[in-house]
């Protein structure tokens, strides 16, 4: 039997880091890094649950719904679409029919830098999806002729720099998005650091001094 290919060896390591990566707590990695964390204002607004996954871009040089249609038939499963409106957050991009297609292509979510619409169905446990955006409103991208977009080029979202294929994460609490070997770095360290989180709080709960509990320089 021959050795796996390279390009299958990488897909492994991204699936696992990617499994590991859901367990742990976005605010965790927010003690151990400074950069990839995209603007607050862009919060969630569609299922409630963790999105994690690969990204997929699309800057939007125009209000072209065209352009995301077809952004969305070449995404694959596992795939987070990352919208970069170029500054434009008036027209919504995304809504009831472009959550549905997608869903279609077993889409991890979509992460937006402006707004969306059609905010019940993307909250639907039936068929809405984790999305992350600025906020919601009523006009949306237009059907032009599909040229006002250019698909998986670097983009700017909310003051991170997104590139095709790294991992976009986001919770409640808000979104990270970082190269693989970035998040796989802290990884170990995250990973334990949530792991003695519960017995921290328990002690702090049961009374304890707060000075042996806590760095204080």
């Amino acid at each position: 039997m021959s050795a796996p290919a390279a390009s299958d060896q990488a897909e492994f390591a991204r699936a696992e880091l990617l499994e590991r990566l859901r367990r742990v707590d976005l605010p965790t990695l927010g003690h151990l890094l400074e950069e990839g964390f995209v603007d607050p204002a862009v919060r969630r607004l569609g299922q409630p649950r963790r999105m994690a996954g690969t990204a997929a871009t699309l800057a939007l040089d125009a209000p072209d719904a065209t352009a995301v249609n077809r952004a969305l038939v070449a995404l694959r499963p596992g795939e987070v679409l990352v919208v970069d409106m170029g500054g434009d957050h008036t027209h919504a991009p995304i809504g009831a029919v472009t959550i549905a297609a997608a869903r279609a292509r077993g889409a991890a979510g979509i992460l937006v830098d402006g707004v969306v619409t059609d905010v019940e169905a993307l909250m639907d446990p039936r068929s809405g999806l984790p999305v992350h955006a600025r906020g919601t409103g009523c006009l949306t991208t237009k059907r032009l002729d599909g040229k006002g977009g250019r698909h998986q080029v670097p983009v700017d979202l909310g003051g991170v720099r997104v590139a095709p294929g790294d991992i976009v994460l986001g919770d409640a609490n808000g979104v990270i998005a970082l190269p693989p070997a970035a998040l796989a770095a802290v990884l170990r360290q995250a990973e334990l650091s949530d792991a003695a989180e519960p017995e921290l709080l328990r002690r702090i709960r049961s009374g304890k001094d707060l000075r042996t509990l806590l760095h204080l320089g």
